[in-house]
């Protein structure tokens, strides 16, 4: 068996966390100025510069239109200073709808840690279950 890069062990452990739902080791693996980008057209889709705005413009939303949120690990490609991540979203929304992504990750570093987070996904999926994500800002927190 081949061993994985720093980068790619780095990835492995972070998604380890993040399916067990602690997501703080995905945020101190990342640049401050991280660039999140997340493919079409849609409410959610875009790019999104730096920790605190990815938090504020898709994370917190999420949270407030999911109930049950976890990202599955499938397959692990290991390119040094891209490192792709496949994953299975099993996630449910407030009103009782399926999000069951499946996603690609294009992971890129930059001295060690996540510089571009690039997401491939389902689009359609999301705009047939998710709310808009400016709708989705507003909601109150579930309990």
């Amino acid at each position: 068996m081949t061993k994985l890069s720093t980068n790619a062990q780095l990835v492995s452990t972070v998604f380890d966390e993040v399916a067990k739902g602690n997501g703080a080791p995905f945020w101190e693996a990342c640049h401050d100025d991280i660039v999140w980008r997340t493919i079409g057209k849609g409410s959610w889709s875009g790019e999104f510069v730096g920790k605190q705005t990815i938090i504020d413009e898709i994370f917190r939303p999420l949270n407030r239109v999911l109930v049950e949120r976890a990202t599955i690990p499938t397959r692990l490609i290991d390119g040094g200073d891209v490192v792709v991540l496949q994953a299975t979203g099993r996630n449910l929304t407030r009103d009782g709808q399926r999000y069951d992504n499946d996603y690609a990750f294009v992971i890129h570093f930059r001295d060690g840690k996540i510089a571009r987070y690039e997401e491939y996904c389902d689009t359609d999926l999301i705009a047939r279950v998710l709310p808009d994500r400016t709708a989705a800002k507003s909601m109150s927190k579930p309990t």
